[in-house]
């Protein structure tokens, strides 16, 4: 199989599992939202904020090191295997001893149990990351789609039963729970690894070399990328982080999700090409590219309808048009997110992870003062704080990931500012046309939004060489 056809594969089934696992959980949202509450949404995301903390910790930079590397042993992946699940054990012990504070800093007793049981998770999840890190390496994305939807949808099943039995947040807690239990033991199952009996020091200090500053970068990016939950959960309400979560989950449908995809997919392929040749810029070119069309024209078409979509999904009810607003505030942050993501391959592939420590320091110490300032004001203003330190980051970004490559900045904002221009059009003809309608019933206004986005960036596009190359590969799988 030729490398293009390679990567479009992989990037299909792992697009697939993100989506289909996002899109499950997202649809068992909508058909729970009317059984549950805002408040409760937000309890569940207060509670994810400090897994997902612990997960940057037991995995360790472990997974990106042994893709990076050429030649991994049984060995290797055994160490890796217990030294994560030894870690993940203590962490989850320290964490339910904490359980009371976590319940004192949010001022929300019921926090102390909902805690205990969330974070067995972590277990869970490190019995998992070898299976999912050699899956990777190899470029098995189908068998790793498979078990992820078999996770995911029987998971919401249960959870929806939940939810119109007892309405309360323990729903979502058993949702989350089950995923992690279900995608342990399905992978243990269809993965042919079996651990040796051995540990081996010399092994873990090889990949903690390039690890550690890839863990730092991890630490510090996953702390701040949930800042906001934290923060909107202590200085303003319950309710509000449930509609900001609802919000910035859509946003990583329609964004990260995609992003993740492609940079999990390129970063084994610019790996190999780097191995061989050294020669990376025009397959970079390209992937940043359509990455950034096809991620901002879909965040695009979603924030041109942003308000009448959350009532409409969200059971009808008026009172998430907040969450839609939300969405609207930080979906620049959304179209920007691959230029943020994807262009750090580059440094990890080039085994500079010096740098991916030193740029993350850098970006989220201009968030701090963002913080800082927006926090004193409107919720509305402490949101849209996030789309402008976006914007911020941009250039600092596209420096420092072109230099290991001589892709200079103005050369990448040369090539991405035509693609972020006409989305930005596209937005404000769907505003336009909604704000128009807003005295139609909402789902007339919805439709009139989407085909105003949809119309308008067809045109807009069409003659794009990036928009050429997304339809012809959609094409050629729809022939395939």
């Amino acid at each position: 199989m030729s490398l293009s056809k390679q990567i479009a594969n992989n990037v299909l089934w792992k697009y697939l599992e993100l989506v289909s696992v996002s899109g499950i959980q997202l649809l068992s949202t909508f058909i729970m939202a009317p059984l549950l509450t805002p408040e409760d949404y937000g309890i569940i995301a207060m509670v994810i904020v400090f897994s997902t903390l612990a997960n940057v910790l037991i995995d360790s930079g472990f997974g990106q090191a042994i893709i990076r590397e050429k030649d991994v042993t049984r060995l290797d992946y055994s160490t890796i295997l217990y030294f994560n699940v030894v870690v993940s054990l203590l962490i989850y012990a320290i964490l339910y001893f904490s359980t009371g504070l976590i319940a004192n800093f949010y001022s929300d007793p019921k926090l102390n149990e909902i805690c205990k049981v969330t974070f067995l998770v972590l277990p869970l999840n490190a019995l998992s990351l070898v299976q999912i890190t050699k899956m990777q390496k190899e470029l098995r994305f189908k068998r790793l789609c498979i078990v992820s939807f078999l996770a995911s949808i029987l998971s919401s099943i249960v959870a929806i039963y939940l939810a119109y039995r007892y309405r309360n947040v323990w729903a979502l807690v058993i949702q989350n729970l089950l995923t992690y239990f279900l995608r342990m033991l399905f992978l243990w199952i269809t993965t042919d690894f079996i651990p040796l009996l051995s540990f081996s020091i010399s092994s873990l200090k090889k990949y903690f070399i390039f690890s550690k500053n890839i863990l730092f970068s991890s630490i510090i990016g996953v702390f701040f990328n949930n800042i906001y939950s934290l923060l909107i959960g202590s200085v303003y309400s319950t309710a509000d982080l449930g509609f900001y979560n609802q919000a910035e989950r859509i946003k990583n449908l329609g964004s990260q999700t995609t992003t993740q995809v492609i940079q999990s997919v390129t970063y084994p392929v610019l790996a190999k090409i780097n191995n061989e040749t050294g020669d990376i810029k025009n397959g970079y070119k390209k992937i940043i590219s359509i990455t950034l069309l096809f991620v901002g024209f879909i965040m695009a078409l979603l924030m041109g309808c942003s308000m009448d979509l959350f009532e409409i999904i969200m059971g009808g009810s008026p009172i998430w048009r907040v969450s839609g607003l939300y969405f609207l505030l930080i979906g620049i942050n959304g179209i920007l997110y691959p230029l943020h993501c994807v262009n750090q391959n580059i440094l990890m592939v080039k085994g500079d992870s010096k740098t991916v420590l030193l740029l993350e320091i850098m970006r989220r110490s201009i968030m701090i003062i963002i913080l800082l300032v927006t926090v004193n004001f409107d919720i509305k203003i402490f949101v849209f704080g996030l789309t402008f330190y976006s914007v911020l980051l941009l250039f600092l970004n596209l420096y420092y990931c072109g230099r290991p490559i001589n892709y200079s900045l103005a050369e990448q904002l040369k090539d991405v500012s035509p693609i972020l221009l006409r989305l930005m059009m596209m937005v404000a003809a769907s505003l336009l046309v909604g704000w128009m309608s807003s005295d139609t019933p909402t789902i007339v206004s919805l439709l009139l939004s989407l085909m105003t986005g949809l119309i308008s960036g067809i045109i807009l596009f069409c003659k794009q060489p990036a928009f050429q190359l997304v339809l012809n590969m959609l094409k050629s799988y729809i022939n395939k």
